[in-house]
């Protein structure tokens, strides 16, 4: 299984509803966060720049995950509401490895995300 975190934005390029790291960084662009919000978010997407590629984790994906979900509530916190898909497909695969999976969406899952 694979999953997905999403905020209810759409991203003008995909068409799909944006993810959680586009969040994080219109949060940190646009919101007057209190420094150890910033400083949580900041060293949050710092991991993420050196230990992800792609925008689907492997439920196996512990580490990863527990990351995502801490910048979740962070986001959440802040009003960004941010919702998880699960699914067993993700779409054309560009890239995959032991924690991720890079896909372009099928078109029928399009409406999901």
């Amino acid at each position: 299984m694979f999953m997905r975190f999403v905020s209810p934005e759409i991203d003008e390029d995909s068409h799909v509803s944006a993810g959680l790291f586009c969040a994080a960084f219109k949060l940190l662009d646009e919101t007057v966060l209190f420094d150890h919000e910033y400083a949580a978010v900041a060293d949050l997407m710092g991991w993420f720049r050196v230990n992800l590629r792609g925008c689907w984790f492997r439920c196996t994906a512990h580490e990863h995950l527990a990351r995502a979900r801490e910048l979740a509530t962070i986001l959440e916190d802040r009003d960004v509401f941010i919702r998880t898909i699960k699914c067993y497909k993700t779409g054309y695969v560009l890239y995959e490895d032991e924690v991720q999976v890079l896909a372009q969406p099928f078109a029928d899952m399009r409406f999901r995300l």
